[in-house]
């Protein structure tokens, strides 16, 4: 059951009590929701409210949250979902295919547990491009299915969603771990206001803590907050600059969320891994992808909406690309099955849409070094949970991998579709530092087969 289906008709009712005493209301005010309290409303917290009120307001959302795991350097689709077990043996390549649970469909051997997950996901065949260049290719990918070019720098999926969805203070609403991708446009022409939330550290880490959860060593709460307004009253003296530098913005709302995270005790809490048991640790696996994507179901679940994983295992296979596959594979069959499996167990599944992919696919042909290389005209992206179909293996390609030869979509298409499916419309027009309208997303229709 969905967040929305659950809190829904409670919502109703308390609408009506509400409505009933203040005429005319049409949402809750914060007297209401002291009110409300004070009648007992055991399993709504005030976050759960407000997030149900800001979301009522917005276009029909299938997915409320985001687990954007970037597979930088682009995986083998032909090694792992797209398999041709009956091409030349210079491209079908070393391993075999394995049955799933959705009839007739195959993926790698190497992916057992991934196997029995097919009837959740939606496998994408057919979304390609035409930049075989890992920088550029990258800008494309996350830079909401726009081409790069000089005069704009499209944001992030993570930047968007910063903007776009509501905010709930004390928590970021877009965190990455550890960081954004390296070669992808980050917020873009939205400015750097609208980063993400960066960690900088590894949940896999003995040590882990995340940067600016804990006050520095001699500051105490009311310290920290006679800094907070120093700062605070310093920073009047740029209040009537005519325009403010995008860098000195961005630094206001850093320095804000920081505060603001600080203060959260929510948020807090969300960051510490030692609460998980050990058997769970041990599910997703005690590694850097198994420990990011556990922390990724903790921030999602304490009210964080969009979370970026850096897949740490690489996937730029030009060598050796079986050999480095056999320890590869292994870690993501285990961690994103495990990942299904939590978001299912903790009632997120449905709210929480689940993408992994990378900036292309990688070549049919095995070059001399038992490797492949870049190749943008084929690729399978991965995506549950958040609204779309279980069990769709959507697209196709030729006989070797190729070329699209059912369901051909680009980039545009398929930020479209990703953008619609988070009730945020992408053909919204922004201004950028210069003053010129630009469109989230220039062309491109939402994918129907995804969308339903």
């Amino acid at each position: 059951m969905s967040f929305w289906s659950r809190i829904e008709p409670k919502l109703a009712t308390y609408r009506r009590i509400t409505m009933s005493s203040h005429p005319g209301c049409r949402s809750f005010n914060r007297r209401d929701v002291l009110q409300l309290g004070a009648i007992g409303l055991s399993s709504l917290t005030l976050p759960t409210i407000l997030r149900a009120e800001q979301e009522a307001t917005r276009p029909l959302a299938k997915a409320k949250n985001v687990i954007f795991i970037w597979q930088q350097g682009g995986p083998p689709h032909q090694d792992m979902w797209d398999m041709k077990p009956d091409a030349p043996e210079e491209i079908r390549g070393e391993f075999k295919p394995i049955a799933t649970n959705v009839p007739g469909y195959q993926v790698c051997e190497l992916m057992p547990q991934l196997a029995k997950q097919v009837q959740r996901l939606t496998i994408l065949r057919g979304v390609n491009h035409h930049i075989p260049d890992h920088n550029p290719a990258s800008m494309f990918m996350l830079g909401s299915g726009n081409p790069p070019n000089s005069a704009h720098k499209f944001p992030t999926w993570s930047a968007v969603a910063k903007r776009e969805l509501p905010e709930l203070r004390g928590i970021p609403t877009s965190v990455a771990i550890p960081v954004e991708p390296s070669e992808g446009p980050g917020a873009g022409f939205l400015g750097s206001a609208w980063q993400s939330f960066a960690l900088q550290s590894d949940p896999n880490d003995a040590e882990f803590k995340a940067r600016s959860m804990t006050l520095p060593p001699g500051i105490d709460m009311h310290r920290f907050e006679a800094r907070r307004k120093l700062l605070r009253d310093s920073e009047h003296s740029f209040a009537g600059l005519a325009e403010r530098p995008d860098l000195l913005s961005g630094f206001d709302k850093f320095y804000d969320d920081a505060h603001q995270i600080i203060l959260s005790p929510q948020t807090r809490e969300a960051f510490r891994m030692d609460q998980e048991t050990d058997t769970r640790r041990d599910r997703f696996g005690r590694n850097k992808l198994g420990q990011r994507l556990l922390l990724a179901r903790r921030l999602i679940q304490s009210g964080v909406r969009f979370v970026t994983i850096n897949e740490p295992v690489g996937w730029d296979t030009h060598a050796d690309n079986f050999k480095r596959l056999r320890t590869n594979l292994p870690v993501v069959d285990q961690a994103v099955s495990a990942l299904l499996d939590d978001l299912v167990e903790h009632d997120l599944f449905d709210d929480t849409l689940v993408m992994m992919f990378g900036e292309f696919g990688r070549t049919p042909t095995i070059n001399k070094q038992a490797g492949r290389d870049h190749w943008a005209k084929a690729m399978t992206i991965i995506l549950a949970g958040g609204g779309v179909p279980q069990g769709l293996v959507y697209g196709a390609t030729d006989k070797q991998g190729a070329l699209v030869t059912d369901a051909s979509h680009s980039p545009a298409d398929f930020a479209c579709t990703i953008y619609s499916l988070l009730g945020i419309d992408p053909h919204k027009k922004y201004q950028t530092p210069a003053g010129q309208p630009v469109a989230l997303v220039n062309g491109g229709v939402p994918i129907k087969a995804v969308m339903g």
